[in-house]
C-alpha cells in the first residue's frame, strides 16, 4: 500500500500517509521503533537559506512529520558567474540531492518555460506574484521543462528585482545607453538591457561592483552586501521581473524516492508558497529600512519614465509572443495584472524611517550575539581578501567565534593544529567598527573596519581609512548563533 501514488487530490492528508510509509516499526515489546528521517542535501548558492527556502523546508518537515528534512549546502559554487548553470550539472551528476536556481538561467540552456513569469516590467508588485502563484502558473511552467535528467519540484515567489545605480539613478531608457549593468545570468534579462541601450555583464553573487554604472539587485541582496557603500541610488518603482527560486532534483535521486517522497516533496513546494511571498515583502521592508538609515538615495521614475521603458522593451515581447505558450501565461498574467490592478511595489525613505534611525547605542545593541565562521587552510590561501601571504599560517584557519556583548568583543579560533582567544571592547560609529584588543594573543593591537548586519548574517569590509582588519575576519560571512 505504501508505494502507491498519492493523486493531487489526496495531498491534503501526505502528512498522516508519508509517516506511517516511513520505514518504522515495532521492536519485540510492541513498541514503535522511529526510523531515521531522509536527510536531502540542497545546493545553496548563497551565505544562508534565503527566507523562502526555510518555507519550503519547514514545510517539508511539516508534512513529513520530521520524516523528510533538508541540509542545506551554503555558498555553493560562489564566485562563479554562471554558478547557477553550473549547480544545474552538479544537481544531474548527483553531487547534491536537491538545489534552487533562479527561473531565469534556464532560458541559458535553451528553456523557456518561465519567460513569461520573467517578462520585463510584467510581474511588478507582490500582490500579483501571489495571484500568478495562487493561479498555478509557475506549477504549470515547471511541467514544461524538457531536459531528461532533471525533475522540477516546485517554483518559489522571490523578491523583485531593481536598478541599483553606482553614480545615478535608471529612470527612463536614456539613463541606460552606453551604461555597463550587472546581472545574474540569463538571457532574457540580458537582452531587455540590450533594448534598453546598456551593456548587460553576468555578474557572480555577492559580486563587488567594480568596473559596472548599474546592477539589477533585490533590496535585501543590495543591504546584505553592502553595495550601498559604493552605489547611491536604487530607483523605487522600477521593477524590472521578481526573483522565482526553482527548486530541481536529479532524475536518478528522485526516482529512487517512494512515490509518496516524491508527492512531499511537490507539496511542500506548493504549500510554502503563501510564506515565501510574505517573506519577499519583509525582507523588503527591513531591507529598505536598513538602505534608507544608511543613506542610499530612493528614486522614483515617473509615469512617463515607465511607458518609455516599456515601449524600448517591446521588441522583447515580440520575441516571447513567437512561442505560443509564451505568449499564451503573459496573457493570463496581464489578465490578472488587470483585474487587480495593483501598483509597483515601490519602497520609500519617508518621515517615519528617519524617526525610527537607530542612534549609536541601538545600532550597538543590534550587533550583541555570538556568531560563528570556518574555512579551511586552502580557502584562505585562494582568497582574493588575502591581505599578506604571511596570513597563510595555522592560527588563521579553522573554526571562528565572535561574541559581542555591552561593549565587550571576543574572538575565538580553533584548528586540528591550534587553539587561540582574544578579547578586549567595540566601538560603533554608523556602520563603522573598531575592535581594540587588551587581553589574548591580539593584545594591543586594534582593528577597524565596516560593518553590516543583514537577516544574522554578519560581515566586515576592508576600508583602508578605518585601519587594518585581518583576512579570517572577510573570507565568509559570520552566521548568528546566539
Amino acid at each position: 500500500m505504501c508505494s502507491r501514488w498519492i493523486p493531487a487530490a489526496a495531498l491534503g492528508v501526505l502528512a498522516f500517509a508519508v509517516a506511517g510509509c516511513s520505514g518504522s516499526g515495532s521492536d519485540k515489546a510492541g513498541g514503535a521503533v522511529e526510523a531515521e528521517p531522509r536527510v536531502f542535501t540542497m545546493a545553496n548558492g548563497n551565505g544562508i537559506p534565503d527566507l523562502q527556502l526555510d518555507a519550503f523546508a519547514k514545510e517539508l518537515a511539516r508534512l513529513s512529520h520530521g520524516t523528510l528534512q533538508i541540509e542545506f549546502k551554503n555558498a555553493w559554487r560562489r564566485g562563479n558567474p554562471l554558478s547557477e548553470a553550473g549547480t544545474l550539472e552538479d544537481v544531474k551528476a548527483g553531487e547534491v540531492d536537491l538545489a534552487w536556481v533562479g527561473a531565469r538561467v534556464f532560458d541559458t540552456a535553451g528553456e523557456t518555460s518561465f519567460q513569461a513569469l520573467l517578462a520585463p516590467l510584467l510581474v511588478d508588485s507582490y500582490s500579483l506574484e501571489a495571484k500568478v502563484f495562487e493561479a498555478g502558473i509557475p506549477r504549470e511552467m515547471l511541467g514544461d521543462l524538457s531536459d531528461p535528467d532533471l525533475v522540477g519540484i516546485g517554483v518559489l515567489p522571490g523578491a523583485m528585482r531593481k536598478v541599483l545605480g553606482v553614480s545615478k539613478p535608471f529612470r527612463r531608457p536614456g539613463d541606460f545607453a552606453g551604461q555597463v549593468v550587472g546581472l545574474q545570468d540569463s538571457r532574457l534579462a540580458a537582452e531587455t538591457l540590450q533594448a534598453l541601450g546598456a551593456t548587460p555583464r553576468p555578474m557572480p553573487s555577492a559580486a563587488s561592483l567594480d568596473g559596472l554604472d548599474a546592477y539589477e539587485q533585490q533590496l535585501s541582496s543590495i543591504a546584505g552586501n553592502s553595495y550601498d557603500s559604493d552605489a547611491e541610488y536604487v530607483t523605487s518603482n522600477l521593477n524590472l521581473w521578481p526573483r522565482p527560486l526553482v527548486i530541481v532534483m536529479g532524475k536518478e535521486a528522485f526516482d529512487s524516492l517512494t512515490p509518496l517522497q516524491q508527492a512531499a516533496l511537490h507539496e511542500a513546494a506548493v504549500a510554502a508558497a503563501p510564506e515565501a511571498v510574505a517573506a519577499s515583502r519583509a525582507e523588503d521592508d527591513e531591507a529598505s529600512s536598513i538602505l534608507c538609515r544608511r543613506g542610499l538615495t530612493f528614486a522614483a521614475a515617473s509615469e512617463d519614465d515607465l511607458s518609455e521603458i516599456r515601449s524600448a522593451v517591446e521588441p522583447v515581447y515580440a520575441e516571447l509572443r513567437h512561442d505560443r505558450e509564451t505568449r499564451s501565461y503573459i496573457e493570463a498574467i496581464s489578465a490578472l495584472k488587470a483585474e487587480i490592478g495593483a501598483r509597483a511595489e515601490a519602497p520609500i525613505c519617508g518621515s517615519e524611517r528617519e524617526e525610527s534611525a537607530s542612534s549609536a547605542a541601538s545600532e550597538a545593541a543590534s550587533i550583541d550575539g555570538v556568531y560563528r565562521a570556518s574555512f579551511a587552510r586552502e580557502d584562505l590561501a585562494r582568497s582574493p581578501l588575502l591581505y599578506d601571504a604571511a596570513e597563510i599560517n595555522d592560527e588563521n584557519w579553522g573554526r571562528f567565534t565572535l561574541t559581542f556583548a555591552d561593549g565587550r568583543v571576543t574572538f575565538e579560533q580553533k584548528n586540528e593544529v591550534t587553539s587561540s582567544t582574544t578579547s578586549g571592547r567595540y566601538t560603533l560609529d554608523g556602520d563603522s567598527i573598531v575592535l581594540d584588543f587588551t587581553e589574548g594573543v591580539n593584545a594591543g593591537e586594534t582593528f577597524g573596519s565596516r560593518w553590516s548586519l543583514f537577516r544574522d548574517e554578519l560581515k566586515f569590509t576592508r576600508d583602508e581609512a578605518l585601519g587594518a582588519i585581518p583576512t579570517p575576519y572577510l573570507i565568509e560571512p559570520w552566521e548568528r548563533a546566539e
